[in-house]
């Protein structure tokens, strides 16, 4: 199962979608994989990664994990999980 790390978590696009900013632990990560944010040990949230992009900034290059998010209040709710330093699982393509 890949592991990501995030290092920094920003909206883009007129807050419609949410990124997730870091390194790949291990695994690859690809488009319609899944983002699996544990609160506790019996609720997830999980959420369908539209696009993986590589940005490139002065510290050195990061995956971006996107999400696309229907509605402007999806994407506040993922700025306030602060996911910065998490580590997080990603399981495998939706069918």
């Amino acid at each position: 199962m890949p592991r990501f790390q995030i290092r920094d978590t920003f909206a883009i696009e007129d807050k419609k979608t949410f990124v997730m900013a870091g390194l790949v632990l291990e695994g690859k990560v690809e488009p319609g994989m899944s983002v699996s944010i544990p609160f506790n040990s019996s609720i997830n949230l999980t959420a369908k990664i539209d696009r993986v992009e590589v940005a490139h900034r002065f510290d050195g290059d990061v995956v971006c994990l996107c999400i696309d998010c229907s509605m402007p209040d999806e994407v506040t709710l993922w700025e306030a999980l602060d996911l910065k330093d998490e580590t997080i699982s990603i399981t495998g393509t939706e069918t």
